[in-house]
């Protein structure tokens, strides 16, 4: 991430124009993106959200930084880091998750027999 402040855009050889507010106020922190991703894609893919919450989150952040580098500094300065309430959504979301995931790996090795012998079946 950059810790500077982007160049003004120039829209004419003698007026220098910053961004507008509204542009300014519109882009969420880094923060804020990576509580949505992550929790709506535990919500809706259960343990797959582990993995596509955050990529998602990154991959936003990104976008974001190419299209409105200006606003996206902007955010990263007013961003203070998670508020009470979203560490208390995240909280049950990612307990809800691991036990998914363990949901997952402890039923593999069955799975796996049951396939392994449907497959060398005559």
């Amino acid at each position: 991430m950059k810790s500077q402040a982007p160049s003004l855009h120039f829209a004419h050889a003698d007026r220098v124009t910053a961004p507008s507010i509204r542009t300014i106020k519109s882009v969420r922190t880094p923060r804020e993106r990576f509580f949505w991703w992550y929790s709506l894609s535990l919500l809706f893919l259960g343990p797959f959200g582990f993995i596509v919450g955050p990529l998602m989150a990154r991959r936003g952040t990104r976008k974001v930084e190419r299209l409105h580098s200006a606003a996206a500094w902007e955010a990263r300065q007013r961003d203070h880091g998670f508020t009470w309430w979203q560490w208390w959504v995240m909280t049950p979301l990612t307990l809800m998750g691991a036990l998914w995931v363990f949901g997952l790996l402890s039923g593999l090795p069955m799975f796996l027999l049951v396939l392994w012998a449907q497959l060398t079946q005559s």
